[in-house]
């Protein structure tokens, strides 16, 4: 008898937890467009994936045993397609290097998504940074050289992002912000105030548009989907031009500086995403 009830009373504790479900888990995502997201109460978790540059940049890099090391100081994307392909990490007094940079490819490091702590995962040793290609602030290399990249990708052992690229689009973040937007008409629209990635896909979805005073909109900000503008360079004269009317500016959804959509709503993107679906890249001027 008492064997008898002690199995009744296993399996019905097995029924228990059969219908309890899954047991909440930590999240983690890992950069370079490779996702490790696990369930929590059997669905899947809903991570925020949609970050601004300004929230990226300044952002706190730990080794894999938690110690932190330094920041990311500013990223390297390529305008053809958004990617982002290097994170520019200075590691304070980690391995006596002071204040110096080091070009890190993208994918090479992890990002840790906690509820109360945000930051990248870089694995990385005193012995291997000794030897690293660094630089200091004042003295950047040109990123978008590309035997620069590839003693940058061989060092750290790992592909370019998208395999085989071209380098003569590589522009940092912080150069880009402030850029001038003009229409095909070379008519100045304003300036490039943010940048908004997509973490999963390491790449930028949305440059956030200053107007200014154009069209009497003050100094309101727009959203609009990276693939619509089309880089422009001739020397040092540099600018993005964007193929679009007055009037379908005026009518676009906008937002105060002070007050951001979440960009990480799929409602807000997918909305976005239709009212600029016509907008094409323009030629040059």
């Amino acid at each position: 008898m008492h064997k008898r009830s002690w199995l009744i009373t296993l399996f019905a504790f097995a029924a228990v937890l059969a219908f309890a479900g899954p047991v909440a888990a930590q999240v983690r995502i890992e950069i370079g467009g490779r996702a490790n997201e696990t369930a929590r109460e059997g669905g899947k978790v809903d991570v925020a994936h949609s970050f601004r540059s300004s929230h990226i940049i300044g952002m706190r890099v730990k080794n894999k045993d938690g110690k932190d090391i330094g920041k990311i100081e500013d990223l390297v994307i390529g305008l053809a397609n958004g990617e982002i392909r290097y994170a520019a990490l200075s590691f304070g007094g980690f391995a006596g290097f002071g204040t110096k940079l080091f070009a890190v490819p993208w994918q090479a490091m992890t990002f840790r998504f906690g509820e109360n702590d945000r930051h990248f995962v870089f694995d990385v040793t005193e012995d291997q940074l000794k030897n690293a290609p660094g630089f200091d602030h004042s003295n950047w290399p040109n990123v978008a050289d590309q035997k620069w990249a590839t003693s940058v990708n061989k060092y750290y052992k790992v592909e370019p992002v998208g395999g085989n690229v071209t380098y003569d689009d590589a522009y940092r973040v912080s150069t880009i912000k402030g850029m001038k937007v003009r229409n095909p008409d070379n008519k100045d629209l304003g300036y490039i105030d943010e940048l908004v990635f997509d973490i999963k896909a390491a790449k930028v979805n949305y440059a956030a548009l200053s107007y200014g005073s154009f069209a009497g909109l003050g100094g309101k900000l727009f959203a609009v989907p990276f693939h619509a503008f089309k880089f422009h360079h001739d020397g040092d004269n540099r600018f993005f031009v964007l193929n679009i009317s007055e009037d379908k500016l005026k009518a676009a959804p906008g937002f105060d500086s002070n007050h951001w959509p979440d960009t990480a709503d799929p409602n807000w993107s997918r909305d976005v995403d239709r009212y600029y679906e016509d907008v094409r890249t323009a030629a040059k001027p």
